[in-house]
């Protein structure tokens, strides 16, 4: 179960353990709030449900459960928060959770047992919140409906109302947005413009409320290529609500990061600008401080340079894309900005002692266990 847990973690999932015959719930973090409570009470409540598929995707307002039972009487359940999502989250790997659904099941079902793990389908299922799951059911398409969905969505990001945005979001899964208006000779296109046509449209409206342009133009365009990288969407709705509850907690944080300390805001800014070419010059240009003041204040607290944590935190994420999608090492090298795939190689070499393909191919024997 620790090699579940790391896994977990990776992921920034929390892991529900069900049992099928005593309907018992636990979870392997001990500290796991109470914040959790409606979960494991639909989980409880529609158990005979999921012991009928070995890997499901269970859809709510706001996130999603993968569920994978292992046993007769054990199903291991992966739930993710979206809003939840803290700056220390990036959004690099906000789109794999979703489209590597598969994989991650059978990775969760091969750490149990430590076996190769059954080829199966992930059974896609959205439920409500009073706790039943429910057929989902979608209207056609209405622009003007969409319309002011949209706006309600935009509203509710930049004045930070949680309530307004589930109910926005709701409304807007009941309508048809994939379909004969677009690309009907090509699905995945059709869905690829349309989440791309979406954050434009976020994006605006975010920089128009006053967040940076500069940054926000970064997110739209690590967000855009995500997506162009993504060869298919299992679940697509979920891929909006989920780019949908990131834009709220960007904005959320932005407004409370003029009040942090200087050596969190700089942790802040690197995870937020991971995929960049960071210099201190940038770092002390876009907090407003004094260069000579940044690496002072940052050792002091972490008995590391900020170059230290730059490239530590860029090898991070690294092996967390290496795990949880397909990119070739050529793609995640540029993605986090190293100058070449063989300084990439090297740096990852320097700082976990394995390449990263070594890393990704014996990700179950090796590291896990260390």
């Amino acid at each position: 179960m620790n090699d579940i847990k790391k896994l977990a973690d990776i992921l920034n999932a929390t892991v529900i353990l069900l049992n099928i015959t005593t309907k018992e719930v636990s979870y392997l973090k001990k500290n796991t709030t109470n914040a959790n409570e409606p979960i494991t009470k639909f989980l409880l409540a529609n158990i005979n449900l999921l012991s009928n598929h070995r890997y499901q995707s269970l859809n709510y307002h706001l996130g999603h459960i993968l569920t994978c039972q292992v046993t007769n009487e054990l199903i291991i359940c992966f739930s993710f928060d979206y809003s939840s999502l803290t700056s220390n989250s990036n959004e690099l790997m906000m789109l794999h959770s979703l489209t590597n659904l598969r994989s991650i099941s059978q990775i969760i079902y091969t750490l149990y047992h430590v076996s190769q793990a059954p080829d199966e389908d992930v059974i896609i299922t959205q439920f409500s919140d009073q706790q039943i799951i429910k057929t989902e059911t979608t209207q056609p398409f209405d622009a003007t409906t969409f319309f002011n969905t949209e706006t309600d969505i935009i509203k509710a990001i930049i004045y930070s109302h949680n309530d307004q945005l589930i109910s926005a979001l709701e409304r807007l899964s009941c309508l048809k947005i994939i379909g004969e208006r677009f690309a009907s000779n090509n699905l995945i296109r059709g869905e690829k413009d349309t989440l791309i046509s979406y954050i434009a449209v976020l994006n605006r409206a975010i920089i128009q409320w006053g967040y940076p342009t500069e940054s926000a133009f970064q997110l739209h365009n690590e967000l855009v290529q995500e997506i162009e990288l993504t060869p298919r969407f299992l679940d697509f709705f979920q891929i909006i609500r989920e780019m949908t509850w990131y834009y709220f907690k960007v904005v959320q944080n932005y407004r409370i990061s003029n009040f942090l300390p200087l050596h969190q805001r700089i942790v802040k800014y690197v995870k937020e600008h991971i995929t960049e070419n960071m210099t201190l010059d940038d770092i002390a240009k876009d907090l407003n401080a004094s260069k000579k003041t940044l690496n002072p204040a940052f050792k002091k607290e972490y008995n590391v340079t900020i170059t230290q944590f730059i490239r530590q935190t860029k090898i991070d994420t690294a092996k967390e894309l290496l795990i949880a999608s397909d990119l070739t090492l050529l793609e995640i090298s540029t993605l986090l900005s190293f100058s070449t795939t063989t300084y990439f190689v090297k740096t990852f070499k320097e700082i976990t002692g394995l390449t990263p393909n070594y890393f990704r191919n014996h990700f179950f024997d090796h590291h896990l266990h260390l």
